[in-house]
């Protein structure tokens, strides 16, 4: 009880420090990983939350910091607006694990072996029509070839006229077969062909400087898909409008983790935000986007899209944005 006192009485910056030490951090590290500058991580641990710029900046600087070291944000975020932390979630595991030897974990054992014997049953059931349906074409099979062919076989005295006609008959018919299969065929390769170029053709990169990428395409469907994945470490990603620079969606992705999000309908063109372009995998209604292939980068990145329908405008105004997280 004593240790556990111990452990309310921490401060908001001193659990973030020790997570942060916890796991061989320095706030260099964090500041890559997070994109947060290094005098708001080093208020944050001081508990000099007035340093922030605004009151939501101090929030999400404080969530990027919980999630980058691995802490839980909402405990610290009840606790900054002044509100007791709760343990629901470890109440809740601790009462669903089923005591060894109790009446409900026999119960649960005895009917999941009642329910594995009836999901065999219908297999079962399956096996035996499939092997009577087999025994009854093998029977009639065996029954048709004693009797004999139905249709009698023909004398061997034979109309060589006749014999002849019939015989160029079945090879035009196989030659109209064989020219009617090579322009399925040829329809078929030209389709794929189709299909192949006008997925190839998808996004058109019109600028990759290193830092800032912009991707044409012709159309996209909608509504369109973002998708996220992590790859090898942890990357702050977000989305925006490139007329108002409004974030309407971010996220830090973990590796190995997978996210998706879509984009509002009226938006045309919109931009991609990387914290750490080489950590995370972007595609676009299931299509991978290369962004940082061309001219890569380790650090942040951003990737404006735009269909040939939207205003040219909005690269520019793309690139005069504040970037906060610097």
């Amino acid at each position: 009880m004593l240790e556990r006192r111990g452990e309310d009485l921490e401060t908001i910056g001193e659990k973030l420090r020790a997570a942060r030490l916890e796991r061989g951090l320095t706030i260099g590290d964090l500041q890559r990983i997070t994109k947060i500058q290094r005098r708001y991580l080093e208020a944050i641990e001081d508990n000099d939350f007035d340093a922030m710029p605004s009151d939501y900046y101090k929030r999400t600087f404080i969530r990027q910091f919980a999630e980058a070291v691995g802490l839980n944000p909402k405990p610290l975020l009840r606790r900054l607006d002044g509100k007791p932390e709760r343990n629901d979630l470890m109440n809740t595991m601790a009462l669903s694990i089923p005591v060894k030897g109790s009446r409900k974990s026999k119960y649960n054992e005895t009917n999941t072996k009642k329910n594995l014997v009836k999901s065999y049953i219908p297999v079962a059931l399956l096996v035996l029509v499939v092997m009577g349906i087999i025994g009854t074409i093998g029977y009639a099979i065996f029954i048709d070839s004693e009797q004999g062919p139905i249709v009698p076989i023909p004398d061997k005295t034979t109309n060589l006229a006749g014999s002849n006609t019939l015989e160029s008959e079945r090879t035009s018919e196989s030659k109209e077969e064989d020219s009617s299969s090579a322009e399925s065929t040829d329809e078929k390769k030209e389709k794929k062909t189709k299909k192949k170029d006008k997925k190839a053709a998808a996004f058109t990169l019109e600028q990759d400087t290193g830092d800032y990428a912009a991707f044409t395409t012709k159309e996209l469907e909608k509504p369109v898909k973002v998708t996220f994945k992590g790859t090898d470490g942890p990357a702050w990603v977000g989305l925006q409008s490139p007329e108002t620079q409004e974030l309407f969606y971010q996220y830090t992705i973990q590796p190995g983790e997978d996210l998706e999000t879509f984009v509002p309908e009226e938006m045309t063109s919109f931009d991609i935000v990387v914290g750490a372009a080489p950590n995370v995998k972007i595609s676009i209604n299931g299509e991978e986007l290369k962004f940082n292939e061309k001219t890569p980068t380790t650090g942040k990145k951003m990737i404006t899209l735009k269909t040939d329908s939207s205003d040219a405008d909005s690269t520019t105004t793309t690139n005069e944005q504040k970037e906060v997280f610097e």
